[in-house]
């Protein structure tokens, strides 16, 4: 028995030797554990973040300070992956020597080469012959290193957003920086097609945040301008200054170029400037239709943020002639076929908004109500202390000088100083939970240096008076049905009675004995009822964790009851009648799907006046058709307007758009467009069809997927989507 106890004691003191062995061993060797079969991996602990390294064979070299991996080697580091077949990593500078599908990825950007430097400490890295893709930028080059957290320098090599290994386009450089989710910045650029070389640029920069491409160049034809082809050439100097160079080409009318310059100044404003230049009827014009002439216009705009909550905003502009921007700037005639010249002042608070307005007439062939200037102060809706009364007020002094255009009759100006307030007092009320009653008196008083027949200090008085009056009733209808997957949780049916009444008695001095600058000067003499019945159907659909009110449908009918007033007695004279009903309805059943009309009758002569219908269905990305009809009843006859467009995605490669717009009345097509995409990988080429009017246009556009956007300034053609229904 001793024996065995010595025995034991023998073999407990054995294992505890090798034990302590074994400690002393693993203590020396910290960076080395074994977890599982081929699965190995060191820690360098040289600085806060260890760098550990995972492979199917992982070796810690302490004399060398180094780790080395083969096999599937990756390593993660903050927001850094690294994946390789073989890695060094010397553990006191972490620098890292990687080969075999080297793949360095951080947020935003990757790196891939068959050998990359990388130091995990500053985060820097060198590659010989490797590729980036920093999205939507594709990158390769002779040589690759990261200069900082979110800078690439690429060195004898191309960039492009086309991810082929043979791109369809690339961007060749000596010298390419990246900066991501900013800018990308090239040298001595030659852009290819291919292999073929297309253009030359000596300083490339194409900012990452915004859409539009370095260069646009847009073939076309109309009749107007024959052949053409537009230019748009960006320069970007920062964010905050940048712009656009255009050089036009018109078979009709000749070369043109222009320049327009945006920028932000911080503290200073921002803004930007125009200017365009149109040589017609040059030498490269075909078929001269007369003499050269030069046509021109000049833009600038600038607006700046001012203390107390004030802004300013100027606009300057000079034109050659009255036609230029018709003739040359078709898409912003469109939207706004009269240019503007002033200075605004406007400062905001929560209770009143005041203006200072300098309004100047430059080109003398436009007739312009001057205002120079006018001083305007708008006093909001005010409760008055803590009453029901609220206080509203609008106040203005404005200097008026309306010059006429250079073919009118009667060229001489009209001129007067105008004083004009405007009070109004109302008073909020509820009754019975449901009924709301607004009552109110109101005065404008306007004083005129002068009136149309130049007699002085003109006083002209105006009193209102009227009240408006509301009510809502509901029901609610306890529905839960998926049916015509209309997702219906209960039913809320809203009626909303409303009506309003308003005397404005006779103005103290006609209109007629006024110059007519703005509506101000044209106010008559109201008697009259305003009548609506809104109905409204609702019910609650899932959003995110909770649910929501939608409406489903709105109806609201409205007329007009309007009399004229016994004199010197406030009875109506017997001659007063209801004006045209009015119908406006909205259905909106699934997010997807879209029905909205208005309509007015006359119910005297049960004559519609006007009719109009939308319905719009959208698909997303596959599919969207849009159908309106518009109808009005003139003096000369009635219009009856169709219109129509389409958009479908058959492929892939493949879609279409087509935008339609027929007359009734004179049984012909008013206006068709007609647009071709096709999906080049990473571009989008666009042939368009556009008939008006007898007059055929035809146009070319390629877009880049990632910078898909083109200067619109200066095309003849709107690229714009074109409404239905209401033109």
């Amino acid at each position: 028995m001793l024996y065995w106890l010595v025995m034991i004691r023998a073999r407990i003191i054995k294992y505890i030797r090798f034990f302590l062995i074994i400690t002393i061993i693993l203590s020396q060797l910290p960076t080395i554990k074994i977890y599982a079969q081929n699965d190995l991996f060191g820690k360098i602990k040289n600085s806060e973040e260890p760098v550990i390294v995972k492979g199917d064979k992982v070796e810690y070299f302490r004399s060398e300070k180094k780790v080395e991996g083969v096999g599937n080697v990756s390593i993660k580091y903050g927001d850094m992956e690294l994946k390789c077949d073989r890695i060094i990593v010397y553990t006191d500078t972490k620098e890292a020597i990687c080969e075999g599908n080297v793949k360095i990825s951080q947020p935003g950007a990757s790196m891939e080469g068959e050998k990359i430097n990388y130091n995990f400490s500053t985060k820097r890295g060198y590659a010989i012959k490797s590729g980036i893709k920093a999205s939507p930028i594709y990158g390769v080059a002779e040589e690759v290193s990261q200069t900082g957290d979110e800078k690439f320098e690429l060195k004898k090599g191309y960039v492009t957003t086309c991810d082929l290994e043979k791109p369809h386009y690339s961007i060749r450089a000596k010298e390419v920086q990246i900066f991501l989710n900013r800018k990308v910045v090239a040298k001595h650029v030659s852009f290819f097609v291919g292999n073929v070389p297309i253009f030359y640029m000596p300083l490339y920069v194409q900012p990452l945040l915004e859409k539009r491409p370095e260069v646009t160049i847009v073939p076309g034809r109309t009749s107007d301008w024959g052949y053409y082809a537009l230019t748009a050439w960006r320069y970007y100097f920062n964010d905050k200054s940048k712009g656009h160079v255009h050089f036009d080409y018109r078979e009709k009318k000749g070369l043109a170029e222009g320049i327009d310059y945006k920028y932000n100044s911080g503290e200073l404003g921002k803004g930007i400037a125009r200017f365009y230049y149109a040589h017609e009827n040059d030498d490269l014009t075909v078929n001269k239709s007369g003499p050269s002439d030069d046509r021109w216009r000049m833009q600038y705009k600038h607006t700046i943020d001012l203390p107390e909550d004030t802004m300013c905003t100027m606009e300057f502009n000079k034109l050659s002639d009255r036609d230029f921007i018709k003739d040359y700037i078709y898409r912003e005639y469109e939207e706004n076929p009269s240019v503007d010249n002033y200075i605004l002042l406007e400062t905001a608070k929560p209770n009143y908004i005041m203006t200072l307005l300098a309004r100047k007439r430059i080109d003398d062939f436009f007739t312009v109500v001057e205002r120079l200037p006018e001083f305007k102060l708008e006093v909001n809706n005010q409760r008055l202390w803590n009453t029901n009364y609220y206080y509203f007020s609008e106040d203005s002094i404005t200097n008026f000088i309306k010059r006429y255009d250079d073919d009118a009759e009667d060229r001489s100006r009209d001129e007067s100083v105008r004083i004009d307030g405007y009070h109004k007092l109302s008073y909020a009320g509820k009754f019975f939970k449901f009924l709301y009653l607004t009552p109110f008196i109101a005065t404008r008083q306007t004083f005129y240096t002068r009136n149309r027949w130049k007699e002085t200090s003109q006083l002209r008085s105006i009193y209102e008076q009227g009240f408006d009056i509301s009510a809502k009733f509901y029901r609610l209808f306890d529905i839960s049905s998926n049916i015509l997957d209309l997702d219906l949780h209960g039913l809320r049916h809203i009626i909303t009675p409303n009506m309003g009444f308003l005397h404005r008695h006779q103005p103290t001095i006609s209109t007629d004995n006024l110059h007519q600058f703005d509506a101000i000067d044209n106010i008559e003499r109201y008697n009259g009822f305003t009548f609506s019945l809104e109905n409204k159907l609702q019910t609650k659909r899932s959003y995110g964790e909770g649910m929501k009110a939608v409406d489903l449908a709105t109806l609201i009918i409205s007329t007009d009851y309007l009399f004229r007033l016994e004199k010197r007695n406030f009875m109506p004279d017997g001659n007063g009648g209801f004006g045209d009903l009015r119908f406006d309805f909205e259905l909106r059943p699934y997010t997807w799907f879209s029905i909205d009309s208005d309509m007015i009758l006359d119910h005297k002569d049960r004559n519609v006046n006007s009719a109009n219908i939308d319905v719009f269905v959208d698909m997303g990305k596959k599919f969207t058709l849009g159908m309106g009809h518009r109808y009005e009843s003139i003096e000369s006859g009635t219009t009856s307007q169709l219109t129509a467009e389409i958009f479908y995605n058959i492929n892939d490669d493949w879609k279409i758009k087509a935008y339609e717009r027929y007359d009734f009345s004179s049984q012909k097509w008013e206006e068709q467009e007609y647009t071709i995409i096709k999906d080049l990988h990473c571009w989008l080429a666009e042939l368009s069809l556009e008939i008006k009017d007898g007059d055929y246009s035809t146009w070319l556009v390629f877009r880049l997927k990632a910078f898909p956007n083109i200067p619109l300034g200066l095309f003849r053609t709107t690229y714009r989507r074109p409404h239905t229904g209401r033109e």
